[in-house]
């Protein structure tokens, strides 16, 4: 008995992603419709877990998926069925991505397990949505004059490092729903009151008796 093996329609092509995107057409050194108004970014973030708190170092942890969302008409491409492409992080370094950081952060990293924790989904009128998995540790001055009956106010705050708002404008996807966390997030020292957005970009979080976190 002789076994066909059923051809999978989703591995044929009718090209290769990057001639579909013409990357080596353009200068992807500038910003999107550069000399035009600023490009905004939206921005959300999914907090995966609040790792750690020090008294000593006054400094917090977390993991975060960071995710962007912008567009660039440089990289549309042709579609008849409206779908998009999905890149890993070797795209990355081929086009104009926004270049947020963490303010007063002390160290971050991205996940590189197995691969780069990073993804790039390009839709066919050129919008873009960007992805990192991101843990970072960030300063936060406590005040323990109240001690054991204290609240505390982490920030994690994101801006452009070489951009003004006359270029690029961060703002927040979805209101005050870009800002998701896992309700089993804990810590045996701490009790978590909230995670909440500010219109800065920014989301926190307290911690004493008490740790409140605020994006």
């Amino acid at each position: 008995n002789s076994y066909k093996k059923n051809l999978d329609m989703t591995k044929i092509g009718t090209g290769k992603p990057q001639q579909l995107l013409r990357v080596d057409d353009h200068d992807f050194s500038m910003r999107p419709a550069f000399g035009g108004p600023a490009i905004p970014v939206g921005v959300d973030v999914q907090v995966e877990s609040l790792d750690s708190i020090s008294e000593v170092d006054m400094d917090f942890t977390m993991t975060l998926y960071l995710r962007h969302y912008w567009k660039d008409e440089r990289l549309a491409f042709p579609s008849t069925s409206n779908k998009s492409m999905t890149f890993d992080g070797r795209l990355v370094k081929k086009i104009w991505v926004p270049d947020v950081f963490f303010v007063h952060s002390k160290r971050s990293f991205i996940h590189d397990t197995t691969t780069d924790n990073i993804m790039l989904r390009v839709f066919p009128d050129g919008h873009v949505l960007y992805s990192m998995r991101i843990t970072v540790t960030a300063m936060c001055n406590m005040d323990f004059s109240h001690f054991p009956l204290d609240s505390q106010t982490c920030s994690l705050e994101l801006e452009s490092y070489a951009y003004t708002d006359e270029d690029l404008m961060l703002y927040w996807k979805n209101g005050d729903e870009s800002l998701k966390t896992d309700e089993k997030i804990s810590l045996s020292q701490f009790l978590i009151q909230k995670f909440h957005t500010t219109s800065r970009l920014a989301f926190y979080s307290s911690t004493g008796s008490y740790l409140f976190v605020t994006a």
